[in-house]
């Protein structure tokens, strides 16, 4: 997946959680387009980048267990500092050939 593609999904899932209008996973996956499991795999990556999601079942969707908000930031990096020609996922953040980091922040 391109990464203009994640960052899309991301925010569409971050809008749809903070909105408590995802309803149960298949209808969220269907929101979103993608299968159940894929939308488990995307739902993880969420948790593991920070989210504080859970699923409520009174609300019948996923939320944030606490305020918070989606940031993405790009900062240039020393390009001495770049290795390889492709986009690798590190610690919530992605380094790319072009010299920039793309982080994805919860606060």
């Amino acid at each position: 997946m391109s990464l203009l593609k994640y960052i899309e999904r991301l925010k569409r899932m971050d809008d749809l959680i903070r909105r408590k209008a995802t309803g149960c996973a298949d209808e969220f996956a269907e929101k979103l387009g993608i299968s159940k499991s894929q939308l488990y795999d995307e739902l993880k990556e969420m948790k593991e980048l920070g989210a504080p999601i859970e699923y409520c079942p009174t609300r019948k969707s996923y939320i944030y267990n606490s305020e918070v908000r989606l940031l993405f930031t790009f900062q240039q990096k020393d390009f001495n500092e770049i290795k390889g020609g492709q986009n690798i996922f590190c610690n919530s953040s992605i380094t790319g050939a072009v010299g920039f980091t793309f982080e994805v922040q919860w606060f």
